[in-house]
């Protein structure tokens, strides 16, 4: 049975969600694709995580006693992490809230007078005296004097006089860094923007920001059309050399989608696309080669070695993206064979190196990318999980939208929710995770991966539960979650033995691979102070689930694991709103250490070991 949800609508970016009662505000947001700030990991004791109620806030807890006024609390401030939703909510999440905000890192390029900390997109409107006989200083010079000194091109060279001129010299000078990308009719200086893209193995998030404000002005997501190449990059990196064209096709599905991706950005914000002058790309090392057009076959033998590792920059137009002639694509550098740019951004993004004590950070998806800083050292390595968390390879899995159970407990009988609170029609990853811990707490499945046979259930299980493990027609075992909803196939939602199977590997290359890092630390996981869990999909597991199965160390106190949501996106816009963040994420590219797991012995013998479900894990 489905139980009742209510509407939580997160102002100001008017997005609605649909959870059961007693859901913190906190996971609320994070279904709506907010990252809220929590440094104490939702202890209630940082403050960071504040939020406003807009009606009918309840009675405040202790910790909210602490951290706001009467006056605050009257108005309706309250914790995130602490407070739960009763009923439909509306609620304002200020921008101070939010983890890794960016705009506060262009206020604090605002107070950096010699630009350290400053997009490399400045616009200058100027107006300049027109030459004469008695003032015949050369154009570019004429120009210099008002914007400083910088670099040309020969194309725009050849056009600039006439420019100046059409524009009787009043105009927007547009400065990339210390270069002239061109000179604009008219005062354009408020209209300067770029795009922050998160290319990933199944999805790509966009985000369209204003480089004056620093403000994100929309947002955009959607399949990654190289999926039907195959849903690995091992099958990509296969596809990219089996026929001459077959590079270039993988390629452009991946520029279409970011074109279309852009188009719709700009229509949402209502901006032309040639005010557009910069995109930041973060991907993994074989989404950001394929994007390039670059061969990624090195990658997928061994010893695994990519073409490339600093960042790179490429016109715009090189790449058949539609922003402003002049526009440049920055690449992020990439670590190692599968570490790439996509963790490099969410390094920046979290500031990992900066950390006191061992943290760790885990992005689960696809490819499981893991990375453990300790005392300024740096060691990453990423793990082929699998798509099982994105819904693939499960017999009734799909990705999390509306429709998919998202969420399952077992009391007695199964309860779960589903996204937009209509009739289900299939699991995703967060409900998987959360079905196979309460199988695996009720006896259901074996800590080896068994799914038991009727005959072998607990003898003190439900009778409910009991009629929910069926035999299929070819006798293979199976667990009967739901009925699908109307209009889908007859056949129910079931969780099958291969189901948990695949499971078993996904999870245990995470567990595996954060083993392996850890050794190769010299540390245990009870010295971890932090495990930060990255990625859209990770905000959405249940710690206690995820330790259930193994896929996050059980001997942690859950409360030092905060979810840190997308930073490949964060680290990407970080990149574009400040020329010093990008010099730092290539700085922390070149210091981390890689570990290539498919390799190293150590990491065959700890993923052999995952493999078995953990045991008298009490979380």
């Amino acid at each position: 049975m489905s139980d009742a949800q209510v509407r939580v609508t997160f102002q100001p970016i008017d997005r609605a969600v649909f959870v059961l009662p007693g859901t913190s505000i906190l996971e609320a947001a994070g279904r709506a694709g907010l990252s809220i700030d929590t440094p104490c990991g939702g202890s209630g004791t940082c403050g960071k995580c504040r939020v406003q109620i807009m009606d009918g806030a309840g009675e405040p807890v202790q910790a909210e006693r602490e951290v706001f006024s009467e006056a605050e609390l009257n108005d309706g401030w309250r914790l995130a992490c602490q407070t739960v939703i009763r009923q439909e909510e509306i609620i304002r999440v200020p921008e101070s809230s939010l983890f890794a905000d960016q705009h506060q890192i262009l206020e604090e390029s605002k107070t950096q007078k010699e630009g350290k900390i400053l997009p490399a997109i400045r616009k200058v409107y100027v107006e300049l005296s027109a030459p004469t006989l008695e003032d015949d200083v050369p154009d570019l010079l004429r120009l210099e004097q008002k914007v400083g000194k910088f670099e040309i091109d020969l194309l725009l060279l050849r056009q600039i006089g006439r420019k100046l001129r059409a524009s009787d010299f009043k105009g927007t000078a547009v400065l990339s860094d210390h270069r002239l990308v061109d000179f604009e009719l008219g005062d354009t200086s408020s209209q300067c923007y770029a795009i922050a893209f998160d290319v990933g193995t199944t999805t790509m998030v966009g985000s369209l920001l204003d480089l004056c404000s620093g403000h994100q002005l929309a947002i955009t997501s959607r399949m990654n059309p190289q999926i039907s190449f195959g849903d690995d990059v091992l099958s990509r990196i296969r596809h990219s050399g089996s026929c001459p064209d077959c590079l270039d096709d993988l390629r452009q599905a991946v520029v279409d989608a970011i074109v279309k991706m852009t188009n719709t950005l700009c229509a949402e914000a209502k901006i032309r696309c040639e005010h557009i002058y910069q995109i930041a790309v973060a991907g993994n090392t074989t989404m950001e080669h394929l994007l390039c057009g670059i061969d990624p076959t090195p990658l997928g033998q061994i010893p695994f070695v990519p073409t490339y590792a600093r960042g790179l920059v490429i016109p715009a137009r090189d790449m058949g993206i539609p922003i402003n002639h002049r526009g440049t694509a920055y690449v992020f550098p990439v670590i190692g064979g599968f570490v790439g740019g996509d963790t490099v951004a969410g390094m920046l993004a979290t500031q990992l190196a900066n950390k006191n004590s061992p943290v760790l950070m885990v992005d689960i998806g696809t490819n499981g990318e893991i990375v453990l800083a300790n005392n300024g050292q740096i060691w990453a390595a990423s793990t082929a999980a699998g798509p099982a968390f994105e819904g693939a390879r499960i017999s009734c899995g799909m990705r999390a939208t509306r429709g998919a159970i998202e969420k399952v407990a077992l009391d007695g009988d199964v309860r779960y929710s589903v996204i937009g609170d209509v009739s289900p029609i299939g699991l995703c990853g967060s409900g998987l995770i959360d079905l196979a811990a309460e199988l695996l707490k009720h006896g259901i499945v074996s800590s080896q991966g068994r799914l038991l046979p009727p005959e072998e259930l607990p003898a003190l299980l439900s009778p409910p539960l009991k009629r929910r493990v069926r035999l299929d027609h070819e006798g293979h075992c199976q667990f009967i979650l739901a009925e699908r909803g109307s209009g889908q196939v007859n056949s129910p939602i079931v969780l099958t033995q291969r189901d948990v199977r695949e499971l078993q590997l996904a999870s245990g290359a995470i567990r595996g691979g954060v083993t392996t890092l850890l050794k190769n630390a010299g540390l245990q996981t009870k010295d971890l102070q932090a495990v930060l869990i990255a990625g859209g999909f990770g905000s959405f597991i249940r710690r206690s689930n995820a330790q259930r199965i193994g896929l996050l160390p059980a001997d942690i106190d859950r409360h030092r694991i905060h979810y840190v949501g997308n930073v490949s996106l964060s680290g990407a816009k970080w990149a574009l709103l400040s020329t010093a963040a990008r010099d730092e994420a290539e700085e922390l590219a070149r210091r981390t250490q890689h570990v290539e797991l498919s390799t190293n012995v150590n990491f065959q013998t700890e993923f052999t070991e995952a493999l078995i479900f953990p045991t008298n894990v009490t979380v």
